[in-house]
């Protein structure tokens, strides 16, 4: 199966207590998929990470794109999100609702 994700965003340290936990930063990632030539737009996904880890190598944890429930190469999916994440915090964007706009293709 071959699907494109094309990341827009990543929100760093979304305060949204319907989805904050104690132990962890709660990051928002959007992004469109195109899977079977079927595009679906403006998917998000969270993105946590423990707290005080270091984003170079903390375990992140990745949630399933929110508003889609078609067949998805997950393990790949949350490859390309922390990537994508990972870069984001290299380039600096750490503070709370910080948004980091740049458009990243990843083929899975």
């Amino acid at each position: 199966m071959e699907e494109t994700i094309v990341f827009h965003e990543l929100v760093r340290k979304v305060q949204d207590y319907e989805w904050s936990e104690v132990e962890h930063e709660v990051s928002l990632v959007r992004f469109d998929l195109e899977n079977h030539g079927m595009r679906h737009l403006g998917l998000s996904a969270r993105i946590l990470q423990p707290l005080g880890g270091c984003c170079a190598t903390a375990h992140l944890e990745i949630s399933r794109p929110s508003n889609y429930d078609g067949a998805l190469d997950f393990e790949a999916f949350r490859e390309a999100a922390s990537d994508y994440y990972r870069v984001a915090c290299s380039e600096g964007v750490s503070g709370e609702h910080e948004s980091w706009r740049r458009e990243v293709a990843y083929r899975l």
